[in-house]
């Protein structure tokens, strides 16, 4: 009997210090949902000096795509796609808290969904990594470059994707190059254009607009055609909140179904006053339902819409047709047109 009590204190004690432990951490008790709504503005960590993605211009202002992603956040929770703080952050600083989303070309790969408190809701453009060079080389591509001994190339290291491929592609191929690791991506690309490096590794998106953004010495420099992996890059969140995920997760799917259902930024009044489709008029609110699972209105996904476009505004916008860059929508176009993008049916 003094046994089975002193079991039975032990396990009393326990609970209580998991509940302590709990409530000293709102993070255990609250949702991110709530955290957001009552903050007034969603805490959303990008990476810096991504040409069309995510940049932080002269201004003050943050542009690109992961950017308007970060604000279809805010207009679907708080009703303002202006209603979000955006810094430079990494994976790190989401599992710290210091971050409720991270909108930063994030590759989804085993290791960090199964080993991190990480979640990737889902995949919002499809891409793979490969180089970019000095003209001076004398490559063209990546065969030719694969030919030339002493190459130093450059990568973000020691936990990214690009510095793991790097070092397996020169292992398998035994190609005698020499890796330079950086820290950072801004250290990356001082080192690579300053002459540090040769080459440099990076998702192939990222390495054609920043070669697209250099204006006045582009011709220096040659993105090869080929890629070595592939990087399906998405947003993360905690892995300790599914609501927030799935709320993540359909925000971007929203935008992808609204381009299915030809719903746009211009025609989304007309659509929702005018349209016969029992899904455009749940997608718009018009028919109750679509914010019961996340404790929102039904409006939210109105309101991405309305403030941000679909997934074909978004894109053509930042890196598209519409931008600098006219980057082709490639594998990151819809089912139908031969890409990869699809939404689940709105029901």
């Amino acid at each position: 009997m003094k046994r089975l009590l002193g079991v039975m204190g032990a396990t009393a004690v326990l609970v209580m210090a998991c509940v302590t432990g709990a409530q000293a951490d709102g993070r255990k008790t609250e949702s991110t949902l709530k955290l957001v709504q009552d903050r007034g503005y969603v805490q959303c960590g990008v990476t810096d000096r991504v040409p069309g993605f995510s940049i932080h211009g002269a201004n003050g202002q943050w542009t690109g795509f992961y950017v308007d992603f970060c604000r279809a956040v805010g207009a679907a929770v708080l009703g303002d796609a202006n209603a979000i703080q955006i810094d430079n952050y990494w994976l790190d600083a989401l599992e710290g808290g210091d971050i409720d989303i991270l909108h930063a070309g994030s590759t989804w790969t085993f290791s960090r969904d199964t080993q991190r408190n990480i979640d990737f809701p889902n995949i919002y453009f499809f891409d793979g990594q490969g180089f970019i060079a000095h003209a001076q080389l004398g490559a063209k591509n990546l065969k030719e470059a694969m030919a030339i001994k002493g190459v130093r190339v450059c990568a973000i290291g020691p936990t990214s994707t690009a510095r793991a491929n790097l070092e397996e592609f020169i292992e398998q191929n035994q190609v005698k190059w020499t890796l330079v690791p950086l820290q950072t991506m801004d250290g990356m690309w001082r080192a690579f254009f300053g002459g540090r490096c040769q080459m440099a590794i990076h998702d192939r998106s990222a390495l054609a607009a920043v070669h697209a953004g250099r204006l006045d010495d582009s011709d220096d420099f040659v993105v090869f055609p080929e890629v070595i992996s592939k990087e399906p890059l998405a947003p993360a969140v905690r892995g300790d909140d599914t609501q927030w995920r799935d709320l993540v997760s359909w925000v971007t799917l929203i935008t992808i179904a609204a381009e299915e259902l030809n719903i746009t930024s211009d025609n989304v009044d007309d659509m929702r006053a005018n349209s016969n489709s029992p899904e455009v008029l749940r997608l718009l609110g018009v028919e109750p339902g679509l914010g019961k699972g996340f404790g929102l209105d039904d409006e939210w996904a109105y309101r991405v819409i309305k403030q941000l476009g679909n997934y074909a505004e978004i894109f053509a916008r930042n890196i598209g047709s519409d931008s600098p860059f006219r980057m082709p929508r490639g594998m990151n176009s819809l089912w139908r047109d031969g890409g990869l993008l699809y939404a689940p049916p709105i029901r």
